[in-house]
């Protein structure tokens, strides 16, 4: 099986990461950590202009980084940063490029609301419409602790 994460950093992601990571190494699965930079010409006149490579090397350093720990760890894993729309392009690249299985999300922090959807994430919104892989969503809520998929 292959599975993918939607990578924003280090630190934002770490909760989605350690999930996946959990379920790759339970399933003997491929995990790929997927960064999505929202292109510059897309985003306004001034991010154009002070557009430069360093956010792209910056992600992908953070990216090698968390791959290299998780090889520590025994597991396949691989990642890469591009260029683009972000909801699309996590639809695309799971579907097409990557044919992934599943694809692991983080949610926002939904304040205590039990409402699957959250109305502040329109990510998730998108990706539950249009994603043909099945999503697995990591919730933000301070306190959580992760259950081992194993049992």
């Amino acid at each position: 099986m292959r599975f993918m994460v939607a990578f924003s950093s280090p630190k934002r992601s770490a909760r989605v990461v350690e999930r996946a990571a959990l379920y790759a190494k339970a399933t003997d699965s491929e995990l790929v950590l997927v960064r999505i930079i929202a292109d510059p010409e897309k985003v306004g006149v001034v991010a154009q202009l002070i557009t430069t490579d360093r956010p792209l090397d910056k992600a992908q350093q953070q990216i090698d980084e968390v791959v290299g720990k998780l090889r520590e760890q025994g597991i396949n894993a691989s990642g890469f940063v591009r260029v683009g729309e972000v909801t699309k392009s996590l639809v695309r690249i799971a579907a097409d490029e990557l044919k992934a299985d599943v694809l692991f999300v983080g949610t926002t922090n939904t304040g205590g609301k039990a409402f699957f959807l959250m109305e502040k994430d329109p990510i998730v919104h998108y990706l539950v419409d249009n994603c043909p892989a099945s999503l697995y969503l990591v919730r933000h809520d301070p306190g959580d602790t992760l259950d081992d998929p194993t049992g």
